[in-house]
């Protein structure tokens, strides 16, 4: 399975940290696993990105 674009995915991480309502950010982390099976993977794949 090929990964979600890197910008996505920040734009994902960025609203996990909003004022978003409780049920918003839940759904936003499920794609985040069904993605990547954790966050800290998808924060992992970011920071690749970044240094490649």
């Amino acid at each position: 399975m090929q990964n979600p674009p890197q910008i996505l995915v920040k734009t994902w991480l960025q609203l996990l940290q909003s004022d978003l309502e409780h049920e918003a950010k839940k759904e936003v982390e499920n794609k985040i696993v069904k993605a990547f099976g954790s966050i800290e993977i998808a924060i992992i794949y970011l920071q690749e990105k970044a240094s490649a």
